[in-house]
């Protein structure tokens, strides 16, 4: 009774398979020949699109010949082309864009005739169906097994599935092939454009032999599809038998599968040969059996899950309770990390995470529905594609890239992300604070990228690797920015944490947006943030933090001391001047201390001549004759001698210049006058982070 039944099931299957591959035979070759008419009904869009193309294609042509004519003002170090020969070429290929469509549709015409040729041979072995098929297979595995056994009506089922889907695949690529060629019709001015420099001009070859290639294996498709339909045919009529007697079902049956595979792959045979084909098919047919793939894996899944859990009948139960019980968690917990699921369902390629199999697909799945439903990615599963080279790792995108970044990057954990991206020792977000503004950052794996040239902080991933960490636009200065100090001593551990190389008893005061105070008992210097500032040109040096963050700290100021005015303090002056500047061998008679604030003051000596002294950190060095001196703390100066000289200048009343009538009253002022004196140093400049600058790949 079972038998009778599955019989009955098996061959209602059977003739299902049957009517569906005779519902689609014959129906490609006829409606898809080598004419654009299935194409432009079934999209119409890409008819209307057409001249925007045009358009695109002409700008695209013009600033092509006008970079290259540009290129001519450079001489014969760039190689330039003929501007004349440029030109020509450029207004031929601008008439050819005008004229895509046309000449497509005539070498389309030229591709007519074989294409129709083939399709007219007569042939008497094509007048067949597929059901016939199913009765000649019948009839033949008759003779091995018993066809009302179980395994004949299996075996006619699995092998008229595996004939039907090889064909149905096939008749897939046929109108892969087709849509192929529609896009190149319709794309065609692209390609003209690229044709009137030398430079691009390989393009434009590179798609007329794409065209020819495709244009062939558009006509071999009928040369596959009717060498296979009178194979059909002629099986049907001899059941698979040869004239020299030998043959079989099974003989046939794996020629007739092994010349559908053969078409399939023959564009990948035409590219060994070095044609221009496009690769298509593989992944159209997995994508119709997705769904009977989930069904069949949720069935089975029971099945594998016990294989991982038990190793094998009650020896896997004893294992559980024995030393061995860490080996089943273990193995357990690396196959079936829920996580994994989640990951390898919103990686674009690269290698899975989870379990293989049924329960694998299945478990990608609902790892799917998890990632849309608001599941995160952790800091493992991220790792386990930004650690790896590109070429493997694959990519995660999208809205759960956004949400699981800060699990990899705790440093990210506080902004809000959009946009992010993470491949292979590379990652790109855009950032949003809490102060509201924005910045695009992008981060670069230490083990893959040589240091960048531009400001970057290093970040500490989940992993333990280290990144560098770039940033441009207005929020760009939080990612660089060290913690703002007050200048306590309180603050002296988190210093310490932020400035592992800090000077102890320095205390740090935040006193503008990349800049701080540093404070230590022989005076106080400025630091500036080398994301926010440009190098000084001032004497400096560099302290980094603890996140990679260059700052330069200004060296301290020499700081003259305060001298004393009016007449009786003259004695005074000198004698402080000699111990403050102790190598100084010429006697000082008087000392202006007035812009000592500066960095400057003048000192006077018997002759009337004088020697102004400028603080080597705050002045470059001036051109002309001057020596430098070290003060008693150790501070520099640029001493600039200078000669007597005497100046007029007028005289003055209650605040007023006095005049003999019309004559402006002056005297003779004894004076010292200086050839030349230094320049000042510049602030540093703030420099805008506007721009992200990649570093390179290490090799």
């Amino acid at each position: 009774m079972l038998d009778w039944i599955f019989e009955g099931i098996v061959k209602w299957a059977a003739g299902i398979a049957s009517e569906l591959m005779d519902t689609v035979s014959g129906l490609f070759l006829d409606a898809l020949g080598t004419d654009m008419t299935a194409m432009e009904e079934y999209f119409p869009f890409v008819t209307k699109a057409f001249t925007v193309m045009q358009y695109c294609s002409w700008a695209i042509l013009f600033l092509i010949t006008v970079w290259q004519l540009f290129r001519v003002f450079g001489g014969p170090i760039t190689e330039a082309e003929n501007p004349l020969t440029l030109i020509a070429r450029g207004s031929l290929f601008a008439v050819l864009i005008a004229y895509a469509k046309p000449i497509f549709l005539i070498t389309l015409d030229m591709a007519r005739a074989p294409y129709t040729a083939l399709l007219d041979i007569a042939m008497t072995g094509e007048d067949f169906t597929f059901a016939g098929v199913e009765e000649t297979l019948s009839n033949g595995i008759a003779s091995f097994v018993a066809i009302t056994s179980v395994i004949g009506l299996l075996l006619i089922l699995i092998l008229l599935i595996a004939l039907g889907w090889n064909y149905f695949k096939l008749l897939l690529e046929t109108v892969e092939r087709y849509v192929v060629v529609g896009v190149l019709c319709y794309t065609s001015p692209l390609a003209y454009s690229m044709g009137a420099s030398k430079a691009t001009s390989p393009v434009f070859r590179s798609w007329c032999r794409m065209v020819g290639s495709q244009l062939l294996l558009l006509t071999m498709n009928v040369w596959f599809l009717r060498g296979f339909s009178t194979s059909v045919g002629q099986f049907i009529g001899n059941g698979g038998a040869l004239s020299n007697g030998n043959g079989s079902i099974f003989l046939w049956l794996f020629c007739a599968l092994a010349f559908l595979k053969t078409a399939q792959r023959f564009d990948s045979y035409l590219a060994s040969l070095g044609l221009n084909v496009a690769q298509t098919g593989s992944s159209m047919g997995m994508e119709m059996l997705m769904a009977a793939r989930v069904l069949s894996g949720a069935a089975s899944s029971t099945k594998t899950a016990g294989k991982t859990f038990f190793s094998g009948g009650s020896s896997a139960a004893a294992a559980a309770a024995g030393p061995s019980g860490a080996g089943f968690a273990t193995g357990f917990a690396s196959k079936f990390k829920g996580n994994s699921y989640v990951r390898d369902a919103v990686v674009a390629g690269g290698t899975p995470l989870g379990a293989g199999g049924s329960m694998g697909f299945v478990g990608r799945a609902f790892g799917g529905m998890a990632a849309r439903n608001g599941a995160m990615l952790t800091g493992e599963s991220i790792s386990s594609v930004a650690s790896r080279q590109p070429s493997v790792s694959g990519s995660i995108g999208g809205e759960i890239a956004d949400r699981s970044l800060g699990n990899y990057i705790p440093q990210m954990s506080g902004y809000q992300l959009s946009g992010t991206t993470i491949s292979g020792g590379q990652i790109s977000t855009t950032a949003v604070g809490a102060d509201g503004k924005s910045a695009e950052v992008a981060m670069f794996s230490a083990a893959q990228y040589e240091t960048p040239s531009g400001p970057y902080s290093v970040v500490t991933a989940s992993d333990g690797s280290q990144w560098y960490q770039m940033a441009s636009g207005a929020g760009a200065g939080a990612f660089f920015d060290a913690p703002a100090f007050s200048g306590s001593l309180s603050e002296a551990l988190q210093m310490a944490e932020t400035f592992p190389g800090i000077e102890a008893g320095t205390r740090l005061r935040t006193v503008g947006e990349g800049v701080m105070e540093a404070s230590t008992p022989e005076g106080n210097t400025l630091w500036y943030n080398s994301a926010y500032y440009g190098e000084p040109d001032a004497p400096h040096s560099i302290v980094q933090s603890a996140n990679g963050v260059d700052w330069y700290a200004m060296q301290q100021n020499a700081q003259a001391p305060e001298f004393e005015t009016g007449e009786p303090a003259l004695a005074y002056n000198q004698a402080q001047f000699q111990v403050f500047m102790p190598g100084f061998e010429q006697k000082a008679i008087n000392v202006d201390g007035s812009t000592r604030q500066d960095g400057h003051f003048e000192v006077r000596h018997e002759n009337g001549s004088g020697t102004m002294f400028f603080d080597t950190t705050r002045y470059a060095a001036p051109r002309g004759d001057y020596k430098v001196y070290e003060d008693l703390k150790g501070g520099q100066w640029y001493a600039v001698p200078g000669e007597a000289s005497v100046e007029r200048r007028p005289v003055y009343e209650n605040g007023k210049p006095v005049y003999d009538g019309d004559k402006l009253r002056t005297t003779q002022v004894a004076t010292v006058r200086y050839k030349n004196q230094p320049t000042r140093y510049a602030k540093p400049q703030s420099r805008a982070l506007t721009e992200i600058k990649p570093p390179r790949r290490k090799h």
